[in-house]
């Protein structure tokens, strides 16, 4: 098993998606996405969702995750997109017809905090316009109790992982011990299926996540496979690829050239090793699966402590922000391929309300989170989960390989900024935030915010069945529209489970590669060929021949697929 995705880190410091809306056409360009049939259509500035199944809608979850639906075996279901996790998960509530079941599997796995068990299963998969035949998922008949209280009663079903594909995961090493090569290829994932079987298609996505502005509008995204947005073709084609680093498995992880805080640049000093990034330059992951952005101490420090009247909370591990500053808010730019990308505001305060506890208050806090993995875990410095997606229009690209699966072009990114207008943006923010908060109660007091921290606290100690975390996540919630917040003060019951499990999972991801050998580290999962159906593991494939050096001959970085 693979380090586990970096999901489930973020649904713990969920960001508010509270707003008044007034869409932001003016500091968006203007993008379209392009369809066979002629079709466009405004990514961002419509809440529609569009006609044309070749363009994947993105439902926003709050601006806290983003949901597709699939049919998987007659049945339609709702799960997380994320580009942190390799296979489907499902935990089915309705009928499946299968293809095939893997009897006797017995497969687990584990994203931060959030824990599946169960068989391998084969069944038709149909998303968007795209069907692959028989799509290996894990199909889930145990899960813990955090994924029982928080992910199911919100009706998501599981996760589609959209990773580089690099690396293996539990599922695959299962097939692979029983099976072989052939269980590789059976195991694939949704796009490595698709890929496969469509060789003329771009080996790329395109995602653009969408904002809810405070709540006020759907803030839907819209995902595409192999195709550019029309009004962003041009621009995406004057971006060069960053190479992913490979630090981190199958993340998608590159090189951050600078960070600023209000034009002043902070110093990097990454804890990844010098063979992977340069001196004065630092590494992020970047995973829609994550809702909030990590990163290390001095950058979130330089955030926050930058705003007048901001306090950090030691204990609830959070800062306590304005949620109007009144000298402005930050200007945080992030540099990564050449491009600076600017940080819109509502990705960096997040507005609670606290009448669901019984408190007339309003207060506001850090979108951003404290990264804190110890020295040991040396694959990133920063997790840039959706509140920095939502500020760049992103293109994965999945690498490309020869006929025999040897990769010829390593996975990589690009990013095009949202907005170069940094001043209309603001503007913007100011409207959006200043709606919200006039529709709102009354922002608290830091003495308030404080009074309702230490009653949290009595409270635990004289309950010995409540954490710190729970009474004081308790005291912030979802406001009365269904905007909901999972407060940043469940941080204390959650860093030991990040910790651990990222860490747990990468010992036995060890154990696993032991087994299975040097063929997995050098043959990949995808291999030439439609997705099959049927009986899964009884057709041929061809023997890869091991230890070959990778044949240099690809065509460009956007359409090399398969030495085609």
């Amino acid at each position: 098993m693979r380090a586990p995705s970096l999901l489930a880190c973020t649904a713990v410091y969920a960001v508010a998606a509270a707003s008044a809306s007034q869409a932001r056409e003016h500091a968006r360009r203007d993008a379209t996405f392009s369809s066979p049939n002629g079709m466009k259509m405004m990514p961002m500035a419509t809440a529609g969702s569009p006609s044309d199944p070749s363009i994947m809608t993105l439902m926003n979850d709050q601006d806290t995750k983003y949901l597709v639906n699939i049919t998987l075996g007659g049945s339609v279901f709702t799960v997380q997109y994320d580009t942190g996790s390799t296979d489907l998960v499902l935990i089915p509530d309705k009928p499946i017809t299968t293809t095939s079941v893997v009897q006797g599997s017995n497969v687990s796995q584990t994203y931060g905090t959030g824990f599946y068990a169960g068989s391998i299963a084969f069944a038709k998969l149909e998303f968007g316009n795209y069907v692959v035949d028989s799509q290996a998922y894990l199909n889930a008949t145990q899960v813990d109790a955090y994924v029982t209280a928080n992910i199911l009663p919100e009706g998501v079903r599981g996760i589609m992982g959209f990773d580089a594909g690099v690396g293996t995961t539990n599922l695959q090493v299962e097939l692979f011990q029983e099976h072989g090569d052939q269980g590789l290829a059976t195991g694939r994932t949704f796009l490595g299926n698709i890929f496969a079987a469509s060789p003329d298609l771009g080996n790329f996505t395109v995602v653009i996540l969408g904002r809810s502005d405070d709540g006020e509008r759907a803030g839907e995204g819209y995902f595409a496979i192999g195709e550019y947005p029309d009004g962003l073709k041009e621009s995406f084609s004057k971006v060069n690829y960053v190479d992913s680093t490979g630090t981190t498995g199958g993340h998608f992880s590159v090189v951050v050239d600078a960070v600023s805080v209000n034009g002043k640049e902070l110093p990097l000093n990454s804890s990844v090793s010098p063979e992977f990034v340069s001196p004065g330059k630092a590494v992020a992951t970047l995973d829609t699966g994550a809702g909030a952005g990590f990163v290390t101490q001095d950058f979130y420090d330089a955030i926050y402590s930058s705003i007048p009247g901001a306090f950090y909370s030691a204990d609830v591990s959070a800062y306590i922000v304005p949620c109007l500053p009144p000298s402005g808010a930050p200007n945080i730019t992030i540099s990564i391929g050449g491009q600076d990308i600017y940080i819109n505001p509502l990705d960096l305060i997040s507005v609670n309300d606290l009448r669901p506890e019984g408190y007339n208050l309003t207060f506001c806090s850090s979108a951003f989170a404290l990264l804190d993995l110890g020295a040991g875990f040396s694959g990133m410095d920063y997790l840039l989960g959706d509140p920095f997606l939502r500020n760049v229009y992103t293109s994965f690209y999945y690498g490309s390989f020869n006929a025999s699966g040897y990769q010829v072009k390593a996975p990589a990114v690009k990013l095009v900024p949202e907005t170069q207008e940094v001043d209309a943006t603001y503007a913007d923010f100011l409207s959006v935030r200043g709606k919200k908060l006039a529709s709102s109660p009354p922002e608290a007091t830091r003495a308030q915010i404080e009074k309702i921290i230490a009653a949290s606290m009595a409270n635990t100690t004289t309950d010995g069945d409540a954490s710190i975390a729970e009474d004081v996540a308790s005291a912030v919630s979802s406001d009365s529209d269904g905007s909901s917040y999972q407060s940043l003060l469940d941080k204390l019951d959650t860093f030991a489970p990040i910790v651990f499990g990222l860490l747990g999972a990468i010992f036995v991801a060890l154990l696993g590669l032991l087994g299975v050998g040097v063929a997995l580290c050098i043959r990949r999962g995808r291999t030439v060929g439609a997705a099959r159906s049927g009986n899964t593991f009884y057709s041929p494939v061809p023997a890869p021949v091991r230890f070959k050096e990778p044949v240099p001959e690809y065509k460009d970085e956007e359409h090399a697929l398969y030495g085609q």
